[in-house]
């Protein structure tokens, strides 16, 4: 069986639609199944800010659940959700760089655990993302980077766990470490 959501007979009319490029402003059209489209115009490559590959972008069980996942989308699943989440960032701090080098900080520490580690990044690294951000700004990163709804749920509850000023090592789940021992 096919998953529905990427399936054309379930599209609805917002499956084909163009977005400006965010470096050169020009209009890209992008499938909702397209990872990424490089740009005619400037020719960076632009990641779909639409992509919704709902559970195989995090889901840890997808492979199991779609079957064999080509070679692309295993080698950029973990990096897609995270891309999206950059560029809505950027978009709402604009220029705002204490706190995107703040946010990068962090994040690039607890990157470097999870890796020490051995950890799948999941939800602790987009946690690493979105804890410094008021809530209306978590709202909104989340709403323009198309996180689906389970992973949203998922990663407000997992921000609300945290202790007021974490440390990198509080992002690191005890049971994603327990799973994955180094």
């Amino acid at each position: 069986m096919r998953c529905p959501g990427q399936d054309t007979r379930y599209w609805k009319e917002d499956a084909i639609f163009e977005v400006p490029c965010p470096f050169c402003g020009r209009e890209l059209e992008f499938f909702k199944d397209d990872t990424s489209r490089r740009c005619p115009s400037c020719g960076r490559q632009v990641p779909n800010p639409r992509l919704d590959f709902s559970c195989a972008a995090y889901c840890k069980y997808a492979e199991q659940c779609l079957g064999n996942l080509p070679p692309e989308l295993l080698a950029q699943r973990k990096e897609l959700l995270r891309e999206r989440i950059g560029l809505a960032l950027k978009k709402i701090l604009a220029e705002d760089f204490a706190r995107l080098e703040g946010i990068l900080h962090l994040v690039q520490q607890v990157e470097a655990l999870l890796r020490v580690r051995r950890t799948s990044p999941g939800i602790s690294l987009l946690a690493a993302y979105l804890f410094p951000l008021e809530e209306e700004e978590r709202e909104e990163v989340l709403s323009r980077a198309n996180v689906p709804e389970t992973l949203r749920r998922e990663i407000l509850e997992f921000l609300r766990e945290l202790p007021p000023e974490p440390a990198p090592e509080d992002f690191i789940k005890e049971e994603d470490h327990a799973q994955n021992p180094a």
